[in-house]
C-alpha cells in the first residue's frame, strides 16, 4: 500500500480547502458565489468528469461487464440499506437527511479514483470507474431526493450527472471510444470539479468555529464512517468469492472520506452546510490513518 502517494493526495485537497477558506475571508467566495459554483459543479463539471472516467470505452467482454456491474449494483443497493439502519438505530432526527447521505457516500469520484489507481494498480482503476456508475444512480437519484420535499421527481432525477452516468454506461457496453476533441472536452471540463469542489468546501468552513471541531458527536461520526463501515462491508464482502481486486476496489472505496457533494446539496436544499464541511473535513484528514488501519485488519482476515 503506498501511503505516501495517500498522504499527498489528502495534502494536496487540504491545501485547495485552504485556499477556499481564504477566499472566503478576503470575501472573494460568498453565499451567493457557493450557490452558483455548487451547480457549476453538479450540471457541468461532475458530469464531465463521469464521462471522462470511461473516455476510452470498457476492456470487458460483455458477460464480465455484466457481472461486475451486477455485483457493484448490489452492493450499492446494500450500503443504501444500511445507512437507512444506521440512522433510525442512531436515533438520528436533526439532520436526518444530512447524516444518512454522508453515512452512505464517499468521496468515491474526487478521492477515490486517484487513490485506487495509486494502490491497487490501473485494472482497479476501471473497477472504480464502473463502480461509479451505480453508485451515481443511487446518488443522483435517491441521494438527492433525501433532501428534497414531496418524494421523487423524474425531472430532478435526469439531471446531469444522472444523464452523464447513462451515457458512460453506454460507452462501456457498446466499447466506444470517444474521439479525442471529445474526450479532452470532456478531461478538461471533469478537471475543473475537484479543485472547485474543494474551495467551495473551505469557503464553507469560514463561519464555523474551530472549537467545533472538538464535537464528540463528530468524531464519533467520523470513527463510524471510517473504520466500523468499511470493516462492515468487508466482512459483509468476504461471504462471497469474488474477485480479490474487485473486493479491495470497494473496500478501498468505502473507506474514502464523506462525499463532497455533502455539503453541495445541504448548502442548495437549506441544510447544515456547515456540518457536512466539518465532517468532510475530518474524515479527509482522518482518512491517511483510518485507510491502513482498515487494510491491514483486511489482511488479518485474509491470513
Amino acid at each position: 500500500m503506498n501511503i505516501t502517494t495517500i498522504v499527498t493526495q489528502m495534502t494536496i485537497l487540504l491545501l485547495i480547502m485552504i485556499v477556499g477558506f481564504v477566499g472566503a475571508k478576503k470575501n472573494i467566495f460568498n453565499d451567493e458565489v457557493n450557490v452558483y459554483a455548487s451547480n457549476i459543479l453538479l450540471k457541468i463539471g461532475i458530469p464531465g468528469l463521469i464521462i471522462s472516467s470511461v473516455k476510452n470505452g470498457s476492456p470487458f467482454t460483455g458477460s464480465e461487464l455484466l457481472n461486475v456491474l451486477i455485483i457493484f449494483s448490489l452492493f450499492t443497493i446494500f450500503t443504501g440499506i444500511v445507512s437507512k439502519i444506521s440512522v433510525e438505530v442512531l436515533h438520528i432526527q436533526k439532520n436526518k437527511a444530512l447524516w444518512q447521505f454522508m453515512i452512505l457516500f464517499t468521496n468515491a469520484g474526487f478521492m477515490g479514483l486517484p487513490a485506487i489507481q495509486a494502490i491497487l494498480g490501473d485494472q482497479a482503476m476501471l473497477y472504480g470507474a464502473l463502480f461509479l456508475l451505480p453508485l451515481n444512480c443511487l446518488m443522483y437519484g435517491y441521494g438527492e431526493s433525501l433532501f428534497r420535499k414531496g418524494g421523487f421527481s423524474f425531472k430532478k432525477f435526469m439531471n446531469g450527472p444522472m444523464i452523464a452516468s447513462i451515457v458512460a454506461l453506454i460507452l462501456c457496453i457498446f466499447g466506444i471510444k470517444l474521439p479525442y476533441v471529445l474526450a479532452q472536452t470532456c478531461t478538461y471540463i471533469g478537471n475543473v470539479t475537484t479543485p472547485l469542489s474543494m474551495m467551495v468546501i473551505g469557503a464553507g468552513l469560514v463561519k464555523m468555529d474551530v472549537k467545533e471541531l472538538l464535537d464528540i458527536k463528530l468524531w464519533a461520526f467520523t470513527i463510524f464512517k471510517m473504520i466500523v463501515l468499511p470493516l462492515i462491508y468487508m466482512l459483509s464482502l468476504s461471504i462471497f468469492q469474488i474477485d480479490p481486486l474487485i473486493e479491495n476496489t470497494i473496500i478501498l472505496i468505502m473507506c474514502m472520506p464523506v462525499a463532497s457533494n455533502s455539503s453541495v446539496y445541504a448548502l442548495m436544499y437549506g441544510e447544515d452546510a456547515t456540518l457536512a464541511s466539518k465532517a468532510i473535513f475530518l474524515t479527509s484528514v482522518s482518512c491517511v490513518v483510518t485507510i491502513p488501519i482498515v487494510f491491514i485488519l483486511h489482511n488479518l482476515q485474509i491470513t
